[in-house]
């Protein structure tokens, strides 16, 4: 079952309780940072990082803290955790991160509880990497997330009754700034939508990214993000899927990847089995549909298999009651993943 790190008190602390926690975990990230660098030296991407740290330190000194103290309790170096969850920013590597996500309003639901999901995919490996953090801060919101390997790439819901995950989107207008991981560490601590949508669309912000938000009292929101533009749509009392490209003409011509069939057939795919079980969702009901295998093996529920030529997979999924303030996650495939749900 995926680990569950339990934690509170100032961001320094939390941080360090976390690196102390995921020792094993961070370390073995920190081992693999070339691999995930595209082969480029550790060394030569750490000289870069001014711009994206300078920038983080004056939007959100909270993650900066928290980055600090993950290091302190895990030994591993300060500038290789950012470098971690500035890895897209400062490589400029498009990856192959074709993680999918899903909003349910409560018209859709059986019991008229917002939901959310996500599947994260990367290369293999990373699933062993995986972890829950629930946390109170001192002073904001307490909150529940997965997340792996020192990525404060927090995909969860916190005691305001908000929920955030997201995915990848790769523009061409990339610049120096906050990076997008960390965004959603700054979002997870935020009470209300508004203020998150405005956290991921500051001016201070580096790389493009899909943030798609989800409130208790039944506010749905898809944000696409650029370096210099985003754009929104509203969930109203339907569901919002979302995948690995532009879809709001606002962003039209920002994709930086040429084939994209992929991501639309994922999106596409989702959005017919939201269809399908409109007005009787569940929570297991969306651990399924997050386990579909259609167009396998590029499908939204993707394995490490020797079947597969793929290098990357699923390698965690979350499904969120963002009403009872509650999660599920799971390392690897959620077709077969053990899932631990956590309660705020």
């Amino acid at each position: 079952m995926i680990p569950l790190i339990e934690t509170g008190g100032a961001w320094n602390e939390i941080g360090h309780d976390i690196g102390k926690a995921a020792r094993d975990q961070l370390q073995a990230a920190a081992a693999s940072a070339r691999a995930e660098l595209g082969g480029v030296e550790l060394a030569d991407v750490v000289q870069n990082i001014g711009p994206y740290l300078h920038a983080t330190e004056e939007v959100a000194p909270d993650i900066v803290a928290e980055l600090r103290g993950m290091a302190e309790g895990s030994g591993v170096p300060f500038e290789t955790l950012f470098v971690l969850n500035a890895a897209a920013e400062l490589t400029q590597a498009l990856g192959r991160m074709e993680c999918s996500v899903v909003a349910v309003a409560g018209s859709g639901t059986a019991d008229g509880h917002v939901l959310l999901a996500h599947n994260e995919d990367a290369t293999a490996g990373w699933g062993d990497l995986a972890y829950v953090v629930k946390v109170t801060p001192d002073h904001a919101p307490a909150y529940v997330a997965f997340t792996y390997a020192g990525l404060l790439l927090h995909q969860g819901v916190n005691s305001a009754g908000l929920g955030s995950v997201g995915n990848a989107l790769y523009a061409r207008d990339a610049r120096p700034g906050v990076p997008k991981l960390l965004l959603y560490r700054r979002v997870i601590v935020l009470p209300t939508i508004e203020g998150a949508i405005r956290a991921v669309t500051d001016r201070r912000r580096a790389f493009g990214n899909n943030h798609l938000f989800a409130t208790s009292d039944g506010d749905i929101y898809d944000v696409e993000v650029s370096g210099s533009r985003w754009a929104m749509k509203p969930g109203r009392n339907g569901f919002l899927a979302h995948a690995n490209h532009f879809t709001l003409p606002e962003m039209a011509g920002l994709d930086a990847q040429d084939d994209l069939l992929n991501s639309r057939l994922r999106q596409t795919r989702l959005e017919t089995r939201l269809e399908r079980a409109w007005g009787e969702i569940t929570p297991a009901c969306v651990r399924e549909i997050m386990s579909d295998h259609a167009n396998y093996p590029r499908s939204v529920c993707k394995h490490h298999a020797p079947e597969s030529d793929l290098d990357y997979g699923t390698i965690g999924s979350v499904v969120i009651d963002v009403t009872t303030r509650t999660l599920w996650a799971c390392s690897g495939n959620p077709c077969r993943g053990d899932w631990r749900e956590v309660r705020l």
